[in-house]
């Protein structure tokens, strides 16, 4: 098994987070540095890069992940005008690492965009010995397009008096697009390298990667079924470990036999911003629990909280939110989200703690492994371990979650873990799986719909046919039992479970789940359970889906659940206003 630890690397006032596999004894053949693609794609393929390092460990190699500047984990905002440039030093400052580690051979792999950010820094990357461009974005301006035209089908538009660009997953400042439009793989910054083109049929079939092709003149790998892979029309992606055997196998056929000791960074703390008065916001890689599930906590700004330099558990209780992830995504949140309102909490000296449940992102293996299911034993253990392991009084702690995240956000709070929780965009309302959702890889209602081509057509079945009856003319009694049996998924069985329980509940609805809401005979619900007591906010917003990328409905979630947080705990600098409060 391979050696791994996460490390902050590259320029203190502008900090990368990058993940580190070594063989087992510490000695590699070479270092390969894997360069992830961008947005959604990034969240969709993370298992499948981690997973490639794994195997290319198992050959004897070292292999470097890392999250380019203004993404990811890594320091930075995403919509800065100079990303382009931040990204291409990321990988200059990535392959610098891995050569200073002691590795004398290097290659370089780059997956779609991060084939393209990939080719175009490598005249100032030194020399490297062998190159794979997988499945390669060959132009930025071809990106963009693509990336344009599938944002507008999938999420629509947005409010043209932001002048920022969105793709999927992601927001860009018109500076940054524009560069990123200017880019094309020039195969001249690759002469006398090794390469591996690897792709698709049909795109190999394009003009722009046959030519690249015919002027690379290197090796060239064919990708059959990829999309299940890159764009995945389910909640999962499918990791292609044929594909992934393939290419750590002519990565390592070109390494060296001998092997040297390499010395990687091992810095698991960081300045990552400045609040607007210049103090120092930190974060630490953390394991959670006895499964040691990986985590970042963003620590407060407040001095007594926390040791003499800022870092470590806070030395008493203090503010804390707990993100919990969204479906099988790892701990970034709808394009980041979690990771920027981290370090806005923490200006405000709230603490936070952003964590992988088992079997996604960074918490257990990749290679081999088999998916976990959405909801399962295994998981529920995983979110009770992690609010345990942070000792925190559950008065000071509020959890947040989307979807997926949300009941599990609403599921510990109901056993005394925490006072507080924001539930965004939740449509699972019942308390209690059945049995039959423990091993599903996708939920029984709406969840993340997926960024790809539409299914092929289905067969209605009769409780689909039956439903919309049911939601407009069966009487709320039987409704409500429908949903207490787990029928149908019922708001008030959600919200008076709550309120029994004591806890402080917000719940926050893009305009896609508020119509689920209401659809689910939400309103009646709620004036029910209002009139036994319940104070819990209702926030609804008139833009925005389900899965929280569409830009103006993730705004809307940020100033939503800021407001949320800063009232909970006694601030007063955001605008409560946050949306429509539904009564």
């Amino acid at each position: 098994m391979d050696v791994r630890h996460a490390s902050w690397f590259g320029d203190p006032a502008s900090p990368i987070l990058g993940h580190v596999h070594l063989p087992a004894d510490r000695r590699a053949r070479g270092a390969v540095v894997l360069c992830p693609p961008l947005g959604k794609e990034h969240l969709d393929t993370y298992q499948g890069v981690k997973a490639l390092a794994e195997q290319l460990a198992e050959r004897g190699l070292a292999a470097v992940r890392f999250d380019y500047t203004g993404t990811g984990d890594s320091a930075g905002d995403q919509d800065s005008p100079d990303a382009v440039a931040a990204w291409q030093r990321s990988v200059v400052t990535a392959v610098e690492t891995a050569r200073a580690s002691g590795a004398e051979h290097i290659t370089v792999v780059g997956l779609r965009a991060g084939a393209l950010i990939a080719a175009t820094a490598l005249p100032e990357c030194g020399p490297v010995d062998a190159v794979v461009l997988w499945d390669p974005i060959v132009s930025g301006r071809a990106m963009l397009r693509e990336q344009r035209a599938l944002y507008r089908l999938a999420l629509g538009a947005d409010d043209p008096e932001d002048p920022r660009v969105s793709i999927v997953g992601g927001v860009l400042a018109p500076e940054a697009a524009d560069a990123l439009r200017a880019l094309k793989i020039d195969p001249r910054s690759l002469n006398g390298t090794r390469t591996l083109l690897a792709t698709r049929p049909t795109a190999r079939e394009t003009a722009a990667v046959s030519a690249l092709a015919t002027a690379l003149g290197g090796d060239e790998l064919s990708l059959d079924a990829h999309e299940s892979f890159v764009t995945p029309s389910t909640l999962h992606s499918a990791i292609p470990t044929e594909q992934l055997t393939r290419i750590s196998d002519w990565v390592a056929a070109g390494a060296p036999a001998a092997t040297r000791e390499v010395h990687f960074p091992e810095r698991d703390r960081a300045v990552v911003a400045t609040t607007d008065s210049g103090l120092p916001i930190h974060e630490s890689v953390e394991y959670l629990g006895p499964n040691e599930m990986f985590a970042l906590r963003t620590h407060g700004v407040d001095p007594e909280r926390f040791d003499t330099e800022g870092f470590g558990a806070p030395r008493r209780s203090t503010p804390t939110v707990l993100f919990f992830g969204t479906a099988y995504e790892h701990r970034l949140g709808p394009s980041r989200l979690w990771v920027e309102l981290a370090r806005e909490f923490a200006s405000h000296g709230i603490s936070t703690i952003r964590f992988d449940r088992t079997g996604v992102g960074d918490t257990g293996t990749a290679h081999g492994a088999t998916p976990t299911p959405l909801y399962s034993d295994d998981s529920d253990r995983d979110a009770l371990d992690a609010v345990a392991a942070l000792g925190i009084d559950p008065q000071d702690l509020v959890v947040i979650g989307l979807c997926s995240g949300a009941w599990y956000s609403s599921w510990v709070a109901l056993r005394g873990a925490a006072h507080s929780a924001v539930l965004v965009n939740v449509i699972l309302w019942c308390t209690h799986r059945r049995k039959s959702l423990r091993a599903d890889l996708g939920p029984n209602a709406p969840d993340v719909p997926a960024i790809a081509a539409p299914a092929e057509p289905q067969t209605i079945s009769l409780r689909a046919r039956i439903k919309p009856w049911a939601q407009k003319y069966l009487p709320y009694p039987l409704w409500l039992l429908l949903g207490r049996l787990g029928v149908t998924q019922v708001p008030e069985v959600g919200l008076e479970a709550l309120r029994r329980a004591g806890v402080s509940a917000t719940v926050v609805l893009s305009a896609e789940d508020h119509r689920w809401f209401l659809t689910q005979r939400g309103e009646e619900g709620l004036r029910r359970v209002r009139r036994r007591g319940f104070t819990g906010d209702i926030l609804t917003s008139e833009v925005g889906e389900h899965s929280g990328r569409q830009r103006d409905g993730r705004e809307f979630l940020r100033t939503a659940v800021t407001s949320t947080v800063l009232s909970r705990f006694g601030s007063h600098t955001a605008d409560p206003a946050a949306g429509e409060y539904v009564s």
